[in-house]
């Protein structure tokens, strides 16, 4: 996550009288005017800028915004964290009263009226299931549930396995986003096979960061940083400087890759090193290819930029499995999206529009 420092600095290159009969009073008066400038330029940005993080969505969300004072930040950031909290009760799959569960719980029996961003953002998984020829899956729960991605307590390590290959078959039966029906008039979702389920997990968090810049738009601010795994950006820096957000080493945690600066942009990447697990010398992760069952294992990472922190959250997951070449051609194609590819090798290839932007660091 990158730093922000903000600083200034201000000189006066008066000379003083030759008649040194007002020193005592002229220096006094100088050092003042000059320690004014000074603390209230490098104090303006760390004044007004506030920082707030908070443990929600199995991660720690960081929220960085402009406001003008403490109790108005306070209120902002209360608003931003509380709607945080009642999106994640909707979509997600540890909460026995949220939507999804819903969904998942009626399969093969009948349709489940769900909230309005349940629907819209079930709706959305769809099209981009559809636009990337199921390469990103929203039925793919099955599979993460047999490999062992998700329970609900999390994601304990002692339960990731490597399933038997029959068993991979008979939940690969049950992924397949065409199957899926929705109901725009009644607001339903229904999954016609018993033991289906939906798994938002690859696009809800990006819409919800989407809806806390909303709402610190909608408050009047005008720079703004949301960081859930998902980064969302509003505007510029409150220095009016972008945004410089850094790419990790898939291999190294403590290196960066590259930096992109960016502004009212978001940010998203899909890597191998998120949850993962090593049996018998193999390497395993959390990203499944819905057409094997398989971890995706072309790339060990892709980042993406989007308009939307919901679009690079979808795109992110569908480019890593498609791999570079076919997930360069599914990238392009994405009004506004652009991605960085990493290979195992740490070979990069990136997308047109950043290679006069990227900023690549030296190994």
């Amino acid at each position: 996550m990158p730093g922000e420092r903000y600083s200034g600095n201000a000189g006066n290159k008066n000379k003083l009288p030759e008649k040194l009969l007002k020193p005592v009073y002229i220096i006094p008066v100088l050092v003042v005017v000059i320690l004014v400038v000074f603390f209230y330029s490098r104090t303006f940005y760390a004044v007004n800028t506030f920082s707030y993080t908070h443990m929600t969505m199995d991660t720690v969300v960081e929220i960085r915004f402009q406001s003008s004072g403490v109790r108005a930040a306070e209120e902002i950031r209360d608003e931003v964290f509380a709607e945080i909290e009642r999106l994640e009760k909707q979509f997600s799959r540890s909460v026995e009263e949220s939507d999804v569960v819903a969904v998942n719980d009626q399969a093969g029996r009948r349709p489940v009226t769900v909230s309005p961003e349940v629907f819209h953002v079930t709706k959305e998984a769809l099209n981009y299931a559809e636009l990337s020829d199921g390469a990103f899956d929203p039925t793919v729960a099955p599979l993460t549930d047999l490999w062992g991605f998700f329970s609900e307590e999390g994601f304990p390590e002692q339960d990731y396995r490597v399933p038997q290959s029959a068993e991979i078959e008979y939940a690969l039966q049950l992924v397949d986003y065409s199957l899926v029906e929705i109901d725009p008039d009644k607001q339903t979702i229904y999954l016609p096979q018993s033991g289906m389920g939906l798994e938002l997990g690859g696009i809800a968090k990006g819409f919800i960061v989407d809806r806390s810049l909303e709402i610190l738009s909608e408050a009047g601010v005008k720079h703004a940083y949301v960081n859930a795994g998902d980064i969302g950006l509003l505007g510029t820096r409150p220095d009016g400087e972008p945004w410089r957000i850094g790419v990790r080493n898939p291999r190294d945690e403590r290196d960066m890759i590259a930096v992109l600066p960016l502004a009212d942009k978001a940010v998203d990447t899909s890597g191998d090193y998120e949850r993962a697990f090593e049996e018998d010398g193999v390497k395993y992760h959390h990203i499944l290819d819905p057409a094997t069952g398989m971890p995706a294992r072309e790339l060990a990472s892709v980042t993406v930029i989007a308009e939307t922190t919901m679009e690079a959250d979808v795109l992110s997951t569908a480019a890593f499995v498609l791999g570079t070449k076919r997930g360069m051609d599914f990238i392009e194609q994405i009004h506004g999206a652009e991605a960085i590819f990493v290979t195992p090798e740490l070979e990069i290839t990136v997308t047109g529009g950043l290679e006069d932007k990227i900023e690549l660091q030296q190994p």
